[in-house]
């Protein structure tokens, strides 16, 4: 059905529209984030944080090149795809950069999927390389077996029976030609998303997309870097945020990124500490974390001037007990989804609302809509968001219908998020209309686990939601129907077994006698919680 929007639509732009612009280069992403090389040149550009290997920009630069040759001499090309599975390693940077110089796609993908979830993926995508770390690399070759038509090289950084070195393709080879890359259709990056519902899909986002987002943070009151300021990659960069954000971002703007495999508490914070961090993108549960652990008083983060929150939202009373407690001057949130390169909104550095997600970032459009009525709504009023930007999505990987479903004709695209934008324009996320459960800021959809339930031979119905819990989000908690006696935690462990850890039924299973459903025959998830 096509909403019309006829009332408010002069108070919406007022508010929403941006007030803030910046040129969108016309170039590959690879161009865009190398753009600045020469006024770089030996200052440290990646920090491996576990073994304190350091890469120059100058050197990044060399080995980019030589990656891209032994990748065109693999047989990438323009048009293919590669995924990219693993905890997180500074050579990110060199996989992204060189892959999408040959005008493939890269898709990247949790280190906690499964081998069957990381082999659907590899399956949508039709990839042909796979790149993974070492402790994912027996996972990769199982995919690789399986796949033998699709993925003929598995390419891992480390070492590992089996699978090429990626310090091979760091050496010298001869150079490949390189195709030209149309930035407003070629696909650089293909995270995947459930949406605003169901399954997850491949999100096909361009290089304009991309320079688009890079640029509009760029943006003196955005997330912008000075010269010596550093950033801190722990949150996984095979999550979008990870990957724009806390590596892309900085490395644009000539500042030095370390990596940390993953998030460990203690390991976060020397790293803050030992090389001086002045920003690293963070999410809820690590805030709460900051606020209230008595690790914290170890270490000396007087430097760290630049918090940033995203992935979920965070709430006022966390955000002050974590300001209060490193005496900050604020902790800055953002607010996206992978459908929009992420980022639509962040707090401006001029302005700062505790619990608030911010404002439109430069060239984005943003409003609240009734869901009842399709109207524009004033402050105050509660809605749905919507934004409309150059970052937004191609649309769906093979998938029209929820492409259409999810922007609309006017390039408006749907957040399925409830929320409203005070007098200031400063916006606040209060629900979700979406289905999709948010647990430490990954997406689980809930129709995936439902098809895991109702493979079960005792199961007749299910439904999976979310659970508020007050730091990691929402529980993703089951109810279902069944026709012959079985116990709750039988079915915990059948599902938890077949998928990736955040995605386990951490709510535990609930055995009802019907599930609420509408006359349609849509189940009433909000009737369960």
């Amino acid at each position: 059905m096509k909403l019309k929007h006829v009332l408010g639509t002069l108070i919406c732009r007022a508010y929403h529209a941006s007030k803030h612009k910046v040129r969108i280069p016309d170039s590959s992403v690879t161009e865009y984030i190398f753009r600045g090389l020469g006024k770089h040149g030996e200052k440290t550009a990646l920090i491996d944080g576990t073994s304190n290997r350091t890469v120059s920009f100058n050197q990044l630069y060399e080995e980019v090149n030589h990656v891209t040759n032994n990748l065109g001499s693999l047989g990438l090309k323009h048009g293919d795809v590669a995924c990219l599975c693993g905890t997180n390693a500074p050579e990110f940077a060199h996989v992204f950069c060189s892959v999408t110089a040959l005008g493939a796609a890269l898709t990247i993908a949790n280190s906690q999927l499964t081998s069957g979830e990381l082999l659907l993926q590899v399956k949508d995508t039709q990839s042909r390389l796979l790149f993974t770390t070492e402790e994912c690399a027996d996972k990769a070759l199982q995919v690789q077996n399986s796949s033998p038509n699709l993925i003929q090289q598995v390419i891992v950084f480390g070492n590992h029976n089996n699978c090429l070195s990626f310090d091979d393709l760091k050496r010298v080879a001869p150079d490949v030609d390189l195709p030209k890359i149309e930035p407003e259709s070629d696909v650089a990056l293909i995270p995947f998303s459930s949406g605003t519902t169901g399954l997850p899909k491949g999100v096909q986002l361009t290089h304009r997309n991309i320079v688009a987002e890079l640029a509009a943070l760029s943006h003196p009151l955005f997330l912008p870097f000075e010269d010596g300021n550093s950033s801190l990659s722990a949150l996984p960069m095979v999550h979008i945020a990870g990957l724009v954000i806390g590596m892309l971002n900085p490395l644009s703007q000539g500042a030095t990124v370390v990596t940390l495999p993953r998030f460990q508490p203690e390991a976060f914070l020397s790293a803050l500490q030992k090389y001086k961090i002045t920003f690293s993108l963070i999410a809820p549960p690590v805030v709460n974390f900051l606020a209230n652990d008595p690790l914290v008083n170890n270490f000396d983060l007087s430097h760290w001037t630049t918090p940033y929150s995203g992935a979920a939202p965070l709430g006022a009373d966390l955000t002050m007990q974590m300001v209060t407690r490193l005496n900050l001057k604020g902790i800055r949130q953002g607010y996206g989804m992978s459908e929009a390169s992420p980022a639509t909104h962040t707090t401006p550095s001029d302005g700062w609302k505790y619990g608030s997600i911010g404002i439109p970032i430069p060239n984005t459009e943003s409003k609240i809509v009734d869901i009842e009525t399709g109207c524009d709504l004033d402050v105050d009023q509660h809605g749905e968001i919507w934004v409309r930007g150059p970052q937004i999505m191609k649309g769906y990987l093979n998938n029209t219908e929820a492409t259409g479903e999810t922007i609309n004709e006017d390039g408006w695209m749907r957040t399925g998020d409830i929320g409203y934008f005070d007098k200031d324009g400063h916006y606040f996320v209060v629900d979700r209309l979406k289905e999709i459960i948010k647990y430490k800021g990954y997406q689980i959809a809930p129709a995936y686990l439902e098809s895991i339930l109702l493979s079960h031979d005792s199961v007749e119905d299910a439904a999976v939601v979310g659970v508020p819990h007050g730091v990691d989000g929402h529980l993703p908690t089951a109810y279902v129907v069944c026709n012959k006696t079985i116990q709750e935690s039988d079915l915990v462990n059948f599902v938890n077994s077949q998928v990736a850890p955040y995605k386990q039924l951490r709510g535990g299973v609930h055995i009802v006698k019907e599930l609420p459903r509408s006359p349609s025959g849509k189940i009433l998830r909000r009737k369960l919680l």
